[in-house]
C-alpha cells in the first residue's frame, strides 16, 4: 500500500513538473517587437470583437462599449457598437464621422492634432511599423501569467516628451495584440480587450463607409472615445 502511495505522489509530482516546463519562453522586448510586426506585416486587415472602456478620471466618468472592430491598411479602422446603443464609427486618418442609426444623427470631426490621430488611434491600421512611429520599451509589468500577455509601451518617437501613450498587451503564444490602453496627456483612457482576432487578406470597403437612413428625433449622443465635435 506504502509503494502505491508512493508511485501516486511521484507521478503526481512529475505532472505538475511537467507543467511547469510547458509554460511559453518569455520574450525580450526586441523578440515581441520582431514577431508582433511579422505577424501584422503580411495581412492586409484584421478584425476582432472588442470590449473598451473608456474612463474620464477627473470626472470620475466610465463608459463600456462592445462591439466589433474592422482594420485595414495604410489608415482604416471602422467600429460597429452593438453596446450600450448601436453606433457606427469611421476613422480615416485623422477625420472621423459617429452615425446613430436608431435616431439618424450623425458626428463628423477632425481629431485634435495635438493627440496626433495618425499614431495614437490610427496605430492599428499600421501595426507592422509600430517601431517607426514609437519608441517601444517595456512598462514596470512586463509579463502577466495570468492573463498570458506581456506588455510593451509606446511613445511618440518625434515628441518623447508627450504625455500620449499607449500600453499594448500581446499574447505571448500567438503575438496578436489582445489589449490596447490609449492615454492622453490628463491621464484619461481607453481601454480596448480584443478576442475572436482573424488577420485576413481583404475587407470590403464598405465596411468602412457609413450609409445615412432617414433623421429621426434627435437623442442624447454618446461617444465611445471622440473628444470636441460637431453634430452633422
Amino acid at each position: 500500500m506504502k509503494r502505491v502511495l508512493a508511485s501516486a505522489l511521484i507521478l503526481a509530482a512529475l505532472l505538475i513538473g511537467g507543467k511547469s516546463y510547458a509554460q511559453p519562453a518569455i520574450p525580450t522586448v526586441e523578440e515581441a517587437v520582431a514577431r508582433v510586426k511579422a505577424l501584422y506585416s503580411r495581412p492586409c486587415c484584421f478584425q476582432a470583437f472588442f470590449n473598451q472602456l473608456t474612463v474620464n478620471v477627473a470626472m470620475d466618468l466610465k463608459d463600456r462599449f462592445k462591439g466589433m472592430m474592422y482594420v485595414k491598411k495604410p489608415g482604416l479602422l471602422a467600429l460597429k457598437v452593438e453596446e450600450p446603443e448601436k453606433q457606427q464609427v469611421v476613422i480615416r486618418g485623422s477625420s472621423y464621422t459617429v452615425y446613430f442609426p436608431e435616431d439618424g444623427n450623425a458626428v463628423k470631426g477632425e481629431m485634435p492634432p495635438d493627440i496626433n490621430v495618425e499614431h495614437f488611434f490610427g496605430f492599428f491600421a499600421d501595426v507592422g511599423n509600430m517601431d517607426r512611429n514609437f519608441s517601444i520599451t517595456s512598462p514596470n509589468k512586463y509579463y502577466s501569467k495570468e492573463d498570458g500577455l506581456i506588455f510593451l509601451e509606446l511613445r511618440n518617437r518625434e515628441k518623447p516628451q508627450s504625455t500620449y501613450r499607449i500600453v499594448l498587451g500581446i499574447d505571448v503564444k500567438k503575438y496578436t495584440i489582445r489589449r490596447a490602453i490609449i492615454y492622453d496627456a490628463l491621464g484619461n483612457y481607453n481601454r480596448f480587450d480584443l478576442s475572436r482576432i482573424r488577420l485576413l487578406d481583404s475587407l470590403p470597403d464598405s465596411l468602412f463607409e457609413i450609409h445615412y437612413g432617414p433623421r429621426k428625433a434627435p437623442t442624447p449622443l454618446r461617444i465611445p472615445f471622440l473628444g470636441e465635435s460637431d453634430t452633422e
